[in-house]
């Protein structure tokens, strides 16, 4: 493409020829690069807001059940217990995909800004489609509605790619996925310590020896985190039972 035709595809034209309206309306998808770089940041960034909104709900969730857990124990109701706890369990696999989610759509929105702020080369949003692409398979089953957002936004940034005629076959979907899969590791690395820091432990299993053993397990698990959200007298309660 010559720089006066990618000039123009960038930027728009102020003043379109009747050829360019032309094309225009036969095609209504031929919008500048810039705008259609700009919508994908767009959704990028609303992707990562409901994101943020999915992972505070699932925080809500594991609070209450934590403390149905903790209630169940107090009545030495070991059923019950188990159930929530492995409702807990689930919630928590769900949100540390979502955390790993959130971490790596970070990445590519900085990414994709400094590239539009500093006007870099365009080929370098090759990382970022990739990004956002293995990003979404992890919220297919989880969340729909915002794998949709994340599949358009790459949509629009694979057409800016091809437009400045970057091909991402053969190395170049190599060396993507190496860079994608070491900002996947970090995004696991810190799911797991947001994880840590969020959610108070849990016991691997409740199917103990004891049901005595199984109910100190849980409620000394709960001596932090969790038990600053019951009230004074199941906190009195607790610590009786520990």
């Amino acid at each position: 493409m010559d720089p006066k035709s990618y000039m123009k595809n960038w930027y728009g034209s102020n003043q379109p020829t009747i050829a360019d309206k032309i094309r225009s309306f036969l095609k209504p998808d031929n919008e500048p690069l810039a705008k259609k770089a700009i919508t994908a940041h767009y959704r990028i960034k609303s992707a990562l807001s409901r994101v943020k909104a999915y992972i505070d709900r699932l925080n809500e969730k594991d609070k209450e059940l934590f403390e149905k857990a903790v209630e169940a124990l107090i009545k030495r109701d070991e059923v019950h217990a188990k159930m929530y706890v492995n409702e807990v369990a689930e919630i928590r696999k769900i949100a540390k995909q979502l955390l790993m989610v959130e971490y790596v759509l970070e990445q590519a929105s900085l990414r994709l800004e400094t590239i539009m702020i500093l006007g870099q080369a365009f080929g370098d949003i090759a990382p970022v489609v990739s990004i956002i692409k293995d990003a979404g398979s992890l919220l297919r089953g989880i969340a729909p509605d915002i794998w949709i957002e994340l599949t358009m936004a790459a949509n629009d940034l694979s057409t800016v790619l091809a437009a400045t005629g970057v091909d991402l076959g053969g190395e170049t979907s190599i060396s993507l996925s190496q860079e994608a899969k070491k900002i996947f590791e970090a995004a696991r690395i810190a799911a797991e310590q947001k994880i840590k820091e969020a959610f108070p432990d849990l016991p691997t299993t409740l199917s103990l020896s004891t049901k005595e053993s199984a109910e100190k397990e849980l409620l000394e698990s709960s001596l932090g985190t969790g038990i600053d959200s019951l009230d004074k007298k199941k906190k009195s309660e607790v610590k009786d039972l520990v």
